[in-house]
This record gives C-alpha cells, sequence and structure tokens, in this order.
C-alpha cells in the first residue's frame, strides 16, 4: 500500500512539474511573440523614417534644379540658363536614385549645339561635363555609361563612366575617312592615351552596357523641353 501510495505521490508532482514548465513555455512562446512585434514595428518605422528622408531629398534635388533654371545662372558656355535656346531634361544616369539636370545650349558650339550634364552633389547644383551634341547616348545603369560621337575632318568616339560624383573617360576611338569617305584609320585608346586593341575596348565596352535603358540625344535635342515656366512645372515640378 504504501509503494502505490508513493507512485501516486511521485505521478502528481510529476504532473505538476509538466505544468509548470509547460506554463514556462508558453511565458517564453509569449515573450517571443511580443519581441518580434516590437522588431517589426522598429522596421516598418525605419523604413517609413528612411523613405520620408528618400522623397526629402528627392524634392531637395528639384527644388535646386528649378531655382538653378529658374534665375539667371551662368552655363559653362558663358550663357545663362534663361537666354534663348535653353533646354533641361531630369534623368537618373546611374541608377542611384537620384536625378541628374542635363541642359542643352543651341547656340553653345559651333556643331548643333552643347549638352552639358550637372548634378546636385553636397547641397548645390555642379557642372559635371559637356559635349558638342552630335550624338550623346546615356545608357542609365549602374555603370553610368556615357557615349558621344564627334564628327569633323575623322570622328571621335568617346566611353565615360559616371559614379555620382565625376565623369570619368574610358576609351576613345580617332578615326578618319579617305576621299571617297570610307574609313581608313581607327585607332583606339584607354584613359591614359595608350594604344589599346579594339577587341579588347569592345569586351570591356559590352560589360558596361549591362542592363541598360538608353537615352540618346541628337542634333536638335528634340527630347528635351524648352527652359520656361510651364514646362518647369509640368517636368520638374510647380513652384511654390
Amino acid at each position: 500500500m504504501k509503494g502505490v501510495k508513493y507512485d501516486r505521490v511521485g505521478a502528481q508532482q510529476k504532473l505538476c512539474t509538466n505544468k509548470w514548465r509547460m506554463g514556462m513555455n508558453s511565458i517564453k512562446v509569449r515573450k517571443r511573440k511580443v519581441v518580434l512585434v516590437m522588431l517589426v514595428v522598429i522596421m516598418v518605422s525605419q523604413l517609413f523614417a528612411i523613405q520620408k528622408i528618400y522623397a526629402a531629398e528627392k524634392n531637395n534635388v528639384k527644388a535646386a534644379y528649378r531655382e538653378f533654371l529658374s534665375e539667371q545662372n551662368l552655363l559653362w558656355t558663358n550663357r545663362y540658363t534663361t537666354d534663348e535656346g535653353i533646354k533641361f531634361r531630369m534623368e537618373d544616369l546611374n541608377k542611384d536614385g537620384k536625378q541628374e539636370l542635363l541642359i542643352y545650349d543651341e547656340y553653345g558650339s559651333n556643331a548643333t549645339g552643347q549638352l552639358a550634364v550637372y548634378a546636385y552633389i553636397n547641397g548645390k547644383v555642379k557642372y559635371m561635363a559637356s559635349y558638342p551634341l552630335w550624338k550623346v547616348t546615356f545608357y542609365r545603369n549602374k555603370m553610368g555609361l556615357v557615349y558621344s560621337e564627334i564628327y569633323r575632318d575623322g570622328y571621335e568616339k568617346s566611353y565615360q563612366v559616371y559614379n555620382g560624383k565625376k565623369i570619368k573617360q574610358k576609351y576613345t576611338c580617332q578615326g578618319f575617312y579617305d576621299d571617297s569617305m570610307k574609313k581608313t584609320v581607327e585607332t583606339y585608346y584607354d584613359s591614359k592615351g595608350n594604344k589599346i586593341s579594339k577587341k579588347t575596348v569592345k569586351n570591356q565596352i559590352r560589360k558596361l552596357k549591362k542592363n541598360r535603358k538608353k537615352l540618346t540625344i541628337s542634333e536638335g535635342a528634340n527630347n528635351m523641353y524648352l527652359n520656361n515656366k510651364s514646362n518647369l512645372d509640368k517636368y520638374i515640378f510647380p513652384k511654390k
């Protein structure tokens, strides 16, 4: 009888112990859920904060570009933003989420005008580079590839990359024509002016063109917008 009694007591103790363990496990699960919910709330709030900062920065960029175009600011051509024949367009050239400002000056060179790239850096609109406008292609990918070409006695093709702060030369190609306007000589150079094989350049350019979304601007810049209030309101944003 005593053995049976002790077995019953032991069973009861074991049952109590199991219930206690189950209760503790339940508390731990609830705590984990609370912690998980709190982490999710923190992550969501941080995400919203980042989005607000990003939206504010985008608005700052647009406001700076609008102000630069609206006021009489000196351009790289010694003409002004408010002069006749000035066009603009905003594009993200290197897929970093921040747009650059393209400005075309119809009277900027003895070609068919000149095209320049400006960027918003450290709170200021800064000049990056310019091109006599025969043809300029922006590949709008992470490499920020920019291709331009010039035709005079011969021709020159230029391949550059934009990293968000500078436009750097990668390769150039110089060519000439004979009397029948056929190509006679075509030479490729690296960024330091050293001769390099056409095959090497083509292979490197192929890599720089990955994931591209091309924007080509050529004579007349017909896919850009005249700098006036109506277009600033439409393509940047209305001034308050």
